[in-house]
């Protein structure tokens, strides 16, 4: 069988052993009408070989692009003294062919498509999963914030409800007390949260006006105070001697400072010291506040601004909460045009500080129009 008697020397050169009588008139034609065809169209060489011997008894070269339909008759030798084979060569053959390369750049093309699918549907399953897992946190964290205030409403209801308690119309004023204070907790939490989403939709418009500072902050801080007494806490307040005025949304800009009060509370384990200082340098107002809670570690401090992140403390979080408080006070900062910073060391405490422009009075309208 001839084609199991084709050796492969090389991607160039071609052995076929038939060992028998040649006529080389029908291999030539032969060679040239396999070869001259639009898939294997090269310029070849031929040589035939006595068998035994290996002598080189003929040798000829075919150029592709020279075969016509009228070619000069060409008298080549009929071997039948003995037994031969020939070899075909490809000088110009390519060691990869071009088809090749086209198969191998198509599946490397066709590798990298597969393998970015692969990467991208990677990420998105990731991202699914965090999402996942923060509608899961903050469900359960919702859950746990609303309990409390639910059950304590519960409760001070069914004492409201006893035949006796007419009898004692001071209790009736506490158990009243207790079921309203809980019910501005739980509302307080929910417009924090819709504030927060209806901010980063745009459809809340800041109503800034003139403040006095002094002011503003002597009321929060003194609510605030009797929070940190009930701790055996202190509160400690730098203010300044002059008043001066801000231009800012009062509603949000006391929610910002309650946050940051609350916060460092929340998260001071041990009897609360905190500081709230005001510094002005020049035409800006900087107003810090500083606690002797936890602390947050270093690589941490970028991502506590991010919606429902909290700092990591394994499957128990001592101080419940959705992670959206941060995330309210630097939306509301940049709403303002004003900048918020924060230092933290652990087991010591943290400072955020909240820059912003003041003035030391009211501008007159045609000053605020320039």
């Amino acid at each position: 069988d001839a084609a199991r008697a084709v050796i492969r020397l090389s991607p160039r050169s071609y052995l076929v052993y038939i060992n028998t009588p040649i006529d080389v008139n029908q291999l030539n034609n032969r060679l040239k009408r396999d070869f001259a065809n639009p898939f294997h169209s090269i310029d070849f060489t031929y040589e035939v070989f006595q068998t035994g011997t290996d002598l080189v008894v003929f040798t000829d070269s075919i150029f592709i692009g020279q075969i016509s339909d009228v070619e000069e008759a060409k008298y080549l030798p009929n071997l039948t003294e003995s037994d031969y084979y020939f070899k075909v060569n490809f000088p110009e053959r390519t060691l990869i062919p071009s088809i090749m390369i086209t198969i191998w750049a198509a599946a490397i093309i066709i590798l990298i498509l597969v393998l970015g699918f692969i990467t991208y549907s990677i990420v998105v399953v990731m991202r699914q999963q965090r999402l996942s897992d923060f509608q899961t946190a903050f469900i359960n964290t919702l859950a746990h914030e609303f309990k409390t205030p639910i059950s304590t409403i519960g409760i001070s209801a069914s004492v409201l409800s006893e035949p006796d308690i007419a009898l004692e119309p001071e209790r009736i004023g506490v158990y009243s007390n207790i079921i309203r204070l809980e019910n501005e907790r739980m509302k307080g939490q929910v417009n924090k949260i819709l504030e927060l989403a209806s901010l980063e939709n745009r459809e809340v418009q800041l109503r800034k006006e003139y403040m006095s500072v002094k002011q503003v902050l002597e009321e929060v801080t003194l609510g605030f105070a009797v929070q940190v007494e009930q701790r055996n806490g202190k509160l400690l307040r730098h203010c300044l001697e002059e008043d001066c005025y801000i231009h800012a949304d009062k509603v949000h800009f006391v929610n910002v400072v309650n946050t940051l009060l609350d916060n460092a509370m929340k998260y001071t384990e041990k009897e609360p010291e905190i500081l709230f200082s005001m510094e002005r340098q020049g035409s800006t107002l900087i107003m810090s506040i500083s606690d002797n809670g936890i602390g947050i570690p270093h690589e941490y401090q970028r991502k506590i601004f991010e919606k429902f992140f909290r700092v990591p403390t394994g499957d128990v979080h001592n101080v419940k909460g959705f992670g959206l408080g941060l995330s309210y006070i630097i939306l509301i900062v940049k709403a303002h045009g004003w900048k918020i910073s924060v230092s933290s060391e652990l087991e010591k405490g943290s400072t955020f500080a909240v820059t912003m422009p003041v003035y030391s009075e009211i501008p007159d309208a045609d000053e605020e129009e320039l």
